[in-house]
């Protein structure tokens, strides 16, 4: 049986869920806290919560869950490959 097409929208939304899963799995791997995340970024735990919850972006509350530069930050901090980047900054 054929995959069915996705939208645009819907590409999106599992673009962002797999950043999401990334951070959360990597923050694990490397002992991370949303607090230390949060302190990198100079904003609160509840705001990286709030950014890292997907259903937050199913219900069109946020358009994307981190800027450029706190992804820079964050990759930075959680060591992502060459590889992982380009992958994960194509939203």
């Amino acid at each position: 049986m054929p995959r069915v097409a996705l939208s645009p929208e819907q590409r999106k939304r599992h673009k962002i869920k797999d950043l999401t899963e990334w951070i959360n799995g990597r923050m694990r791997s490397k002992g991370l806290a949303q607090a230390d995340i949060a302190k990198a970024l100079n904003i609160s735990q509840e705001a990286v919560s709030i950014r890292l919850n997907p259903k937050t972006y199913e219900r069109n509350i946020r358009a994307d869950p981190f800027k450029y530069g706190d992804l820079l930050i964050i990759f930075k901090l959680l060591e992502a490959t060459p590889e992982e980047k380009e992958r994960l900054l194509t939203l």
